[in-house]
């Protein structure tokens, strides 16, 4: 499975310039993307989710398990990639993940395109691609207020999380254009919790996510976030529940010490140790029967060097041709260029960073579908940019040498470290 994942190109790629062993996201059955409709499959509701949704998980990878499916539970471990996961798998049995693939299953997806959180998590939570839902990254230009936003709290990146967007009638409820998966599956008396950290859990993005949920739980350790699960598998016994959890710890060790350090066995291994002496053993056979885990992972982490990072105060000529520093992510960066310069941005582009990166126009990025199939969204054409950078080593770009410096891991483009994530799939009642 790992291999034909690395591997599959579709017709659309043709042309693109995109060196072999890049990872092309999988909308049609093999991502992330797909959970949301499988979640849905697996709880008899498959009829909520709207034309232009995307398809359940493919036929075969878990849809045995699905039979008397009555409580659902997803886990987002953040940053936890294929590779990453495996390396760390490696290391013993005695991990509770080699229980998890023994009694259910371990399988590769793939993630969605920008392999960013806020833009996956928005695919899952609303069961529509990036093409459709318009939060394509963490750093977006919003035409509706005239600025570049972190499309997380909605602020100015220059201040992040000051709710700025909020103080000036921000209503993140309406932004996205399609709706949640708990908005859909509430139409069928199923109840949506979920459970995430107290920092994040009233944020814009959380706010986007959880429309229709029946609450939003906040946990403050780490302890706390597997008590919080069982006491809501406790709490929700005799209903239809989906219930999701999100752990970000392995991604921010990541961004801060670079993946593959020590700190990154340390926490994922504190994950299969807490999994399973705070949930997994104290689980009534009332909360397991019926039950279904998914725990997955939104992208993967690849190093960073500064040394290898485009520093954009190294480039005036380049920042000049552009009306707005790159945003997007630094893996995949946006450039909004000026009228009637986007010829030679784009050389100036190649010229001196295409062996780092390959640059695409928003037309190519949009009709090769690596956003996802449409109907694309309108405000597409403002959001992407008129160049999108997809780096295929090590780069990444940053507005300035501080900046380069700041995080020796990251994501957001298309290598396996980054692209490439697992899913665990098990009935607690086996």
């Amino acid at each position: 499975m790992e291999k034909e994942l690395r591997t599959f190109r579709p017709p659309s790629a043709v042309g693109l310039g995109l060196p072999d062993g890049l990872v092309w996201p999988r909308y049609g059955g093999r991502s992330v993307g797909n959970l949301g409709p499988a979640v849905c499959e697996a709880l008899d509701a498959p009829d909520v989710l709207l034309p232009g949704a995307l398809a359940p998980l493919a036929s075969g990878l878990i849809d045995d398990l699905y039979e008397g499916v009555r409580r659902v539970i997803l886990l987002v471990m953040d940053g936890m990639g294929w590779m990453a996961l495996h390396r760390v798998m490696g290391t013993g049995e005695d991990l509770a993940f080699h229980d998890l693939a023994r009694n259910g299953r371990l399988v590769p997806l793939t993630t969605t395109f920008l392999s960013t959180t806020n833009s996956v998590l928005s695919t899952i939570f609303t069961a529509h691609p990036p093409a459709q839902h318009g939060l394509l990254a963490y750093e977006l230009f919003l035409r509706e207020w005239m600025m570049a936003v972190e499309s997380i709290g909605f602020s100015s990146p220059w201040e992040p999380f000051a709710n700025t967007l909020l103080k000036w009638g921000f209503d993140p409820e309406a932004f996205l254009p399609v709706p949640s998966l708990a908005q859909r599956l509430s139409s069928r008396g199923v109840v949506t919790v979920s459970v995430t950290h107290k920092s994040i859990a009233t944020t814009p993005l959380s706010r986007m996510h959880f429309r229709g949920a029946k609450e939003t739980r906040g946990y403050s350790y780490a302890s706390d976030f597997w008590v919080s699960l069982r006491q809501v598998l406790s709490d929700y016994r005799r209903r239809r529940l989906f219930v999701s959890g999100y752990w970000s710890a392995v991604d921010t060790l990541a961004h801060k010490y670079g993946p593959g350090h020590i700190t990154e066995e340390a926490e994922i291994r504190s994950i299969s140790l807490l999994m399973k002496d705070i949930l997994l053993n104290h689980l009534t056979a009332e909360d397991r029967k019926g039950t279904l885990l998914l725990m997955t992972a939104d992208h993967g982490q690849i190093r960073t060097p500064a040394a290898e990072t485009v520093v954009l105060t190294d480039h005036p000529d380049l920042r000049d041709l552009l009306w707005l520093p790159p945003v997007g992510e630094g893996r995949a960066p946006f450039f909004h260029v000026r009228e009637g310069t986007y010829e030679r941005a784009l050389a100036y582009l190649k010229q001196h960073f295409g062996e780092q990166f390959v640059f695409l126009s928003r037309q190519q990025v949009l009709d090769a579908g690596l956003l996802g199939p449409g109907p694309i969204y309108n405000e597409l054409q403002w959001r992407l940019g008129d160049i999108v950078g997809i780096a295929t080593g090590n780069g990444a770009f940053a507005r300035t040498a501080e900046d380069a410096k700041r995080l020796p891991g990251r994501h957001g483009s298309l290598t396996p470290e980054e692209m490439l994530v697992p899913l665990f799939a098990v009935r607690l009642d086996s």
